[in-house]
Parts: C-alpha cells; sequence; structure tokens
C-alpha cells in the first residue's frame, strides 16, 4: 500500500508518483509532465518529500514502491516550488501575473491585445490556456525577486502555419519530446548550452528546410505561447466548439474545433480520443479553416442558360434535372461517386441509382474510361474531374462540388454542396465508421449530398426519399445490412473533392513547393 498525505491510495507498479496522485485526484503542480510523453524532469515544480530519504524527489521521474510515505505539500516544499517558479518566470515575459492590477485589467481588456511581440499575458494567445499562469495562480505568486531576463531573441516567422517566440520558452522539453519520441522525427533539439540553451533545429535550419511534417504536435503540448498556430492566435475565446472526424483522408483523426463567428477559425486534436501513433498530419491541423471559409465557395444552384451559368434555386434545378433524367435510358446516365461522401450520401446515391436502373457507378477517374466504352450522355459527378472534354458522347455534365473545380466550366448544372464539417454523419475510416459532427452552417444555399439527392428523387416520384435527417437513414441501412468500405484515401492524398487543397492554401502551397523541390514528401 501506499501512503500520501496521510491517505492510503491504490497504485499501479510502473507508474510514477506524479501519475499514481494524479490517478488518485491529488494535484501536484508541474510544467513538463505530459501524459502523451515520457518523464523529464525539467521544471522541477512536481518536487515531493519521501520518508525515508534525504532532500526531495522528482514526482514526475520517482516510480511508486510498495509502503512510500509521500508529502507533496508541506510548507517547506511549497516555498521550494515557488523559489523555482520564481527562476523560471525571470526568463518568462511575467508581468502581468505580478502586477497588482491584473483583475482589474483583466475585466476591462476581454480580449487578446493585438501585438507582434509578447510582453505578457494581454498579448500572448495563450492567455486563456497558459499553464504558466495557472500555476501562478495556484501559488498566489505576487512578485519576483530576482533580476528580470528578456532574452531577445528573434520571432521566427519564416515557416508556414507556425510562429515561433522562444523568449516564452521554459525548457521544458515537451516539444522535444513529442517530436522524437511520438512522432520519431527528431526535428527538435536542444541548441547551444547553459544560459544560451535554445530550443530549434539542428543547425538552425528552417523547419520548412527540414523534414518536419509540420503536425503541430509541438504546439499541441506547449504549456506557454512559445509555439502557436499563426492562423489560430487572435481571435481569442471562440463562441462555441465540436468534435469531429477529419474526412480529408481515412486515417480517422479526431479534432476539437473552435467556432468564432460562426466560421470555424482552429483545429487541434481531441483530447479525449487517442489518434494513431503517428500523430495528426497538417492538412487537418491546419488547412481545414481555410479552404472551407475560402470565399471561393460555391454557394448557389446554377444552371446554364444562354451559354451562362444563372443562380436559381432547388426546386428549378431539381426539377430540370429530372427532366434531364426522363430523356435518356439509365444506360446512358452515369453517376461519380467521390471518397469524400458520408457513408450516408453514398447510400442514398445507390439506392437512387438502383431504382432509376442506374448501373454506370463510377468511383475512381480510371473508370472514366467507361463513358466512352459506354457511351455515355448524361454524367452526375460529385468531384472535379480531369479532361471531361476528352468524352465526346457527354452532352450534359451534373457538378456537385464544393469549388469549381475542373469540369466546372464544362457543367450544365451546378449544385453547391456542404462540406463535412457542415453536416451529419459517418465515414469509414481504418478504424471503422467515424461520426461526423455538424460544426457550422453552410453558406447560402449549398446542401448536404444526401438532400440534394432526395430533392431530385422526389420530382421523379421515387419512393423511400423522405428521410428528415442521417438518423433516419443510418436506421434504413441497418435494415438493409449495408456493408460500408474504407475510403480509399490515404493521408498525402492533396485534394478535396477534386479540389487541390495548395490552391485554397497558401502556406500549404509554400510547403509542398519546398517539399517538391527536395524531392521530399510533406
Amino acid at each position: 500500500m501506499l501512503v500520501i498525505n496521510g491517505r492510503q491510495v491504490r497504485y499501479i507498479k510502473g507508474k510514477t508518483i506524479l501519475e499514481t496522485a494524479r490517478d488518485n485526484s491529488i494535484h501536484i503542480p508541474s510544467l513538463c509532465a505530459h501524459e502523451r510523453l515520457p518523464s523529464f524532469g525539467a521544471c522541477r515544480l512536481c518536487m515531493v518529500k519521501v520518508n525515508g530519504t534525504s532532500g526531495f524527489m522528482n514526482a514526475c521521474t520517482t516510480p511508486v514502491k510498495d509502503d512510500m510515505i509521500i508529502t507533496t505539500d508541506s510548507l517547506e516544499i511549497k516555498k521550494l516550488r515557488r523559489a523555482i517558479f520564481e527562476l523560471i518566470l525571470s526568463e518568462h515575459p511575467s508581468s502581468c501575473m505580478v502586477c497588482d492590477q491584473a483583475a482589474h485589467c483583466d475585466k476591462l481588456n476581454s480580449g487578446v491585445m493585438k501585438a507582434g511581440v509578447i510582453t505578457g499575458c494581454h498579448t500572448c494567445p495563450n492567455r486563456e490556456m497558459c499553464e504558466v499562469r495557472i500555476v501562478a495562480d495556484e501559488l498566489n505568486f505576487k512578485s519576483i525577486r530576482f533580476p528580470m531576463f528578456y532574452k531577445e531573441l528573434p520571432i521566427e516567422r519564416t515557416d508556414p502555419f507556425f510562429d515561433r517566440d522562444y523568449n516564452l520558452c521554459i525548457h521544458c522539453g515537451r516539444c522535444v519530446r513529442v517530436c522524437q519520441d511520438v512522432e520519431g522525427a527528431n526535428i527538435l533539439v536542444f541548441t547551444k548550452r547553459g544560459h544560451d540553451t535554445k530550443v530549434g533545429t539542428s543547425f538552425e535550419k528552417p523547419h520548412i528546410d527540414t523534414d518536419c511534417k509540420f503536425c503541430g504536435q509541438c504546439i499541441d503540448v506547449c504549456p506557454t505561447g512559445a509555439l502557436s498556430a499563426r492562423g489560430q492566435k487572435w481571435y481569442d475565446c471562440p463562441d462555441d466548439q465540436f468534435r469531429t472526424t477529419c474526412m480529408l483522408c481515412n486515417k480517422g483523426c479526431r479534432f476539437e474545433v473552435d467556432v468564432k463567428w460562426d466560421r470555424i477559425v482552429g483545429m487541434r486534436p481531441d483530447p479525449d480520443y487517442k489518434t494513431l501513433k503517428t500523430g495528426i498530419c497538417v492538412k487537418g491541423r491546419f488547412c481545414i479553416p481555410v479552404l472551407f471559409n475560402n470565399v471561393e465557395r460555391l454557394k448557389f444552384p446554377r444552371m446554364l442558360k444562354n451559354f451562362k451559368l444563372y443562380p436559381t434555386n432547388w426546386d428549378e434545378v431539381s426539377l430540370y434535372i429530372a427532366e434531364m433524367f426522363e430523356k435518356y435510358p439509365p444506360s446512358k446516365i452515369a453517376i461519380y461517386l467521390s471518397n469524400f461522401l458520408t457513408n450516408e450520401a453514398e447510400y442514398v446515391f445507390l439506392k437512387f441509382a438502383e431504382q432509376l436502373e442506374i448501373t454506370t457507378i463510377l468511383r475512381k477517374p480510371e473508370d472514366l474510361e467507361q463513358i466512352t466504352k459506354k457511351g455515355i450522355t448524361v454524367l452526375y459527378t460529385t468531384e472535379g474531374l480531369p479532361n471531361l472534354k476528352k468524352y465526346k458522347s457527354l452532352k450534359h455534365i451534373i457538378f456537385q462540388e464544393v469549388f469549381p473545380s475542373e469540369g466546372y466550366d464544362l457543367a450544365e448544372v451546378i449544385l453547391p454542396v456542404a462540406t463535412f464539417t457542415e453536416q451529419f454523419g459517418t465515414y469509414t475510416t481504418k478504424r471503422g465508421p467515424m461520426p461526423i459532427q455538424k460544426i457550422v452552417k453552410a453558406p447560402d444555399l449549398a446542401l448536404e449530398d444526401w438532400k440534394i439527392v432526395c430533392k431530385i428523387a422526389k420530382e421523379l416520384d421515387l419512393t423511400g426519399f423522405d428521410f428528415i435527417d442521417t438518423d433516419e437513414i443510418d436506421q434504413e441501412i441497418g435494415r438493409m445490412k449495408y456493408q460500408t468500405e474504407i475510403k480509399p484515401v490515404d493521408e498525402y492524398y492533396l485534394k478535396y473533392r477534386g479540389t487541390p487543397i495548395a490552391e485554397k492554401v497558401p502556406d500549404f502551397d509554400l510547403l509542398l513547393k519546398a517539399r517538391k523541390d527536395r524531392e521530399k514528401p510533406w
């Protein structure tokens, strides 16, 4: 049995004192320990007293043993922690933490002040989630006896996606450990020694000139504002937060999504869901807000009249498509199903095709050769497709997409569709079917894929398309015992529904060009 602060607690052999304390709801402050990382013992704030030993021990590096009697919060320990924390703050911009007007300032300055250089809490993007500030509040910290030292390091802004202000770094080593021990990348290291110790890349190279994948893991574990996502640092507290599955590949990563002004403004890994060992990729972590908020989104259905695409409404365009389908035999109609469709949308499309006796279902670009072989006249595509001009038999193209990508200029009908962050459903990944959460409303008249199909089906007097929501579709899928398959979209696929991501996300374009020049994958 183990005793902590006079209380007998259960423990698991091999765990540290810090882990065991947290398992038993006993708080010990720490700035370098993290549940995903190996022990390091850098900050020394977790010092505890173990009976029978001289001095103090790091709770984060000391494994528990039978009959240990541990004290975590004696007066002597508190004094020691305060002294250690003073030393940490002497090299960290901390004027806000010790200012006697801090409470008054917090009340009047509710938003983050916009500044290029972080000099205190009100100019820091980590203001609302700063672990240093949390420890300062716990220790009731009001003054620093030691001389303040500002490192005067240049702020690193030359790389895509990240800003780095190592003047705020407390050398906790979290970013180095997550890069080396979790990602296995070894991009980040401690450079120099002693007072000049700094985190960086080998030989001080820009990250874009290394093999860094810009996964953002270093940002996610940083306890200060030293590392920040450039596009996500100035919007203050989000209005709301949701959790969903990324559909940019089939890995099945879960994200916590920040919403501000009814727009997606930030993405970070879901803290309650373990992603794959290799973590998340740059597309899901940083590209989604820029991609889906892009001004070039398709927002209104359009129909070709007098050689020009004019905006229309859903009733008119659904009737127009229904009349088009009635003009041709099913053998002359093909439907292209994007790999980015939700399971529910794919099921509704296949049900639609079955009732109309359409047998030409295309799924990959190489399948397009069937257009010529079968003399297809009408193509209903759910993503942009290349080289459609070469298929001479095509007379009508129905284009259902998020952006005006390849094939848009040849389309007779344009159907604006919601992204996966704008609808409910499921998506089958390497982990099986994963839930998709509607986070924001689709722009203007854009609709979910399955809703668009249902509108056309009703104009054709088809039965069984009066679904209210995806729950009803899922119930029917269960009754029909329909099996969904893993979507063949890997992590390095560079498009979303036919639109190159780099076209809409400048930082991603910069990264791809740098990797191409070095012949390295991102």
